[in-house]
């Protein structure tokens, strides 16, 4: 039952409309529970609101909104969800995101509280700071995944974060190389570089691996007999733990791909000089051993790989690319021969063939020019 009466303003200037609903004794503390809302125009419009709770309340839908701040409520999460459900990685980038950025700004303001203008604001205020548009998304992320849970777990009735835009994301540019220069680079590296960084540019090159995957390989991922590797899992290294394995990025990252006889041969080659330095220390290599390795089958630590390849490219006199886009590289080279883009896509590990066609849409016109010259071309032959 609803009880209707005007009150005085907030603000001490005129009168609104309010309302309780008495919801009975809680047994739990013998204390009558109610339900108070105020600052209604008319009587019309407590009414309909009230009428509304009573309904959410018969129907079992109505959620009495958390006082929890936001720092307590993402402490929670980070605990009781985060720490359970993602990769260890991922939950270091969380908690140093939250600590660092959401909850110097929104911390002790309840969640029941936050707006999607409040968001909006803070958006603008990061861009006008310096922060990228992909960190501003990554904020938005956390906020969204994060609050998601406080609607499932009955804290706040609708997420905030639903109601607002990140910033766009510009598309950069794609920095690859050509096959010659993939080659001056490779020559330059084989003769002048350490052995296990040799065989971690030519393996990312040729099989176009994400980082994580080429250094999570073992011997017993190589085929040699069906000319396959194997990708299960992939390396990451989080602070305070150091290198961990988790499994790759998607379901889709699990794959096998083919190997050509080259990359067969320097794998071989490789194989055998692991041993024979193995053999020297007294001890052997086994299938457990990880490829990518500066000594004794242990892994390299994900991060100097950029550093350390920067510093050969420089000395190479090649053109400067990150890591990462030697996947780029392999992926455009293989569009640019002709090779059909589902097979990319496999080889990628990408999720469907329309995030390969998008990621390397630039590639695409001239695929387009190719495949139509070879149908005129087919009525000229007179197939």
């Amino acid at each position: 039952m609803a009880y209707y009466r005007k009150v005085k303003a907030k603000n001490k200037k005129g009168y609104t409309w309010a309302f309780t609903i008495d919801r009975g004794i809680d047994p739990s503390t013998g204390k009558r529970k109610q339900i108070t809302r105020r600052g209604f125009n008319t009587s019309k419009e407590a009414e309909l609101a009230a009428t509304k709770i009573i309904q959410e309340l018969d129907t079992d839908e109505y959620i009495e909104e958390n006082k929890i701040t936001l720092n307590d409520f993402l402490t929670e999460w980070l605990e009781v969800y985060a720490k359970q459900n993602v990769r260890q990685s991922t939950y270091k980038g969380y908690t140093s995101a939250i600590y660092s950025r959401i909850i110097p700004k929104f911390g002790f303001i309840r969640i029941k509280e936050i707006k999607p203008p409040m968001l909006l604001k803070y958006y603008n205020e990061l861009s006008e700071e310096g922060i990228t548009p992909e960190y501003i998304n990554y904020l938005h992320t956390i906020m969204k995944h994060s609050l998601d849970a406080a609607v499932t777990w009955g804290y706040i009735k609708n997420n905030p974060v639903l109601k607002v835009s990140p910033p766009s994301r510009k598309r950069k540019q794609m920095d690859t190389w050509s096959v010659d220069e993939c080659k001056a680079f490779l020559d330059y590296t084989k003769e002048n570089a350490k052995r296990h960084k040799y065989m971690l540019y030519f393996l990312a090159i040729f099989t176009g691996m994400r980082r994580g995957e080429l250094l999570g390989l073992k011997w017993s991922d190589v085929n040699f007999k069906n000319s396959t590797i194997s990708i299960s899992r992939s390396l990451y290294y989080v602070p305070g733990k150091g290198t961990v394995t988790h499994e790759p990025k998607t379901l889709h990252s699990i794959r096998s791909i083919s190997i050509s006889d080259e990359v067969l041969s320097e794998l071989q080659k490789y194989q055998t000089y692991q041993k024979e330095n193995m053999l020297l220390t007294g001890s052997h290599l086994s299938d457990s051993h990880f490829i990518i390795s500066p000594s004794a089958g242990s892994p390299l630590n994900p991060n100097t790989v950029h550093k350390l390849f920067l510093y050969d490219v420089k000395k190479a006199g090649t053109k400067r690319i990150r890591f990462h886009d030697l996947r780029h590289t392999h992926a455009t080279i293989m569009l640019k021969l002709g090779e059909h883009p589902k097979i990319v896509s496999e080889r990628l590990g990408h999720t469907n063939i329309q995030t390969t066609m998008d990621k390397y849409s630039h590639v695409t016109p001239n695929m387009q020019k190719d495949s139509a010259n070879r149908f005129e071309d087919a009525f000229k032959n007179d197939i």
